[in-house]
């Protein structure tokens, strides 16, 4: 049996199973929606199971996304966010043709494409796991496309950042350590979590002038 905790935000959810540990870069089961959209984890005989997966990571990707977001003008953004529209249209999907920002977060099993037009932040996924499902509501929908305001994209991955980080980032580091011996250590996702927090409150009070 798995022991999952979930962190909930307007439209992002982030499960993870504290309980099952693996020997591998990926040790954590990980479940990861977009409203309705599972881009992380598959569905089984109608139960949600978690994707393997390298949690700090997880969370990193989510908070440099929105880093991203919020500094569309940097030059160094500007630059991946070229790479990655090479590779999201390699990848077979149709950009819309408003994204300012592409950031590319290859998990395990899935891979998905933060984008923003600026109002809108758009995600473009294919979920590996999912094409197996038997799981009618999961069908055909391993690969998609999923939209949500930009602010509360924002909003949400740091609510979710900070639950995790606060309450089960030292639960999790406690379980590596149990298990290698090693601290693998989560300070540089705290530094990112600082870091989307002060350009967040920045652009709000350009917003608000």
């Amino acid at each position: 049996m798995g022991m999952w905790v979930t962190m909930k935000g307007k439209h992002l959810t982030v499960k993870i199973d504290l309980k099952r540990y693996l020997s591998s870069p990926d040790p954590f089961f990980l479940v990861f929606t977009v409203n309705e959209h599972l881009l992380l984890g598959a569905c089984w005989r109608g139960e949600l199971e978690g994707d393997e997966s390298d949690v700090y990571r997880f969370f990193y990707n989510l908070l440099t996304a929105c880093y991203y977001f919020l500094r569309p003008e940097s030059p160094h953004v500007q630059r991946i966010t070229k790479i990655d529209k090479r590779n999201i249209e390699e990848e077979g999907f149709q950009l819309r043709g408003d994204e300012v920002v592409v950031y590319q977060a290859v998990e395990r099993n899935a891979i998905y494409y933060a984008c923003s037009t600026g109002r809108v932040a758009r995600i473009y996924y294919h979920n590996e796991l999912l094409e197996f499902t038997d799981c009618p509501e999961y069908m055909g929908k391993h690969k998609g496309v999923v939209e949500v305001p930009l602010k509360e994209f924002v909003e949400d991955v740091l609510k979710i950042s900070k639950e995790f980080l606060d309450e089960y980032a030292p639960i999790i580091e406690r379980i590596i350590i149990e298990h290698t011996g090693e601290p693998e250590g989560y300070d540089y996702v705290w530094e990112s979590y600082y870091e989307v927090v002060e350009l967040y409150r920045k652009r709000l009070d350009l917003e608000n002038r």
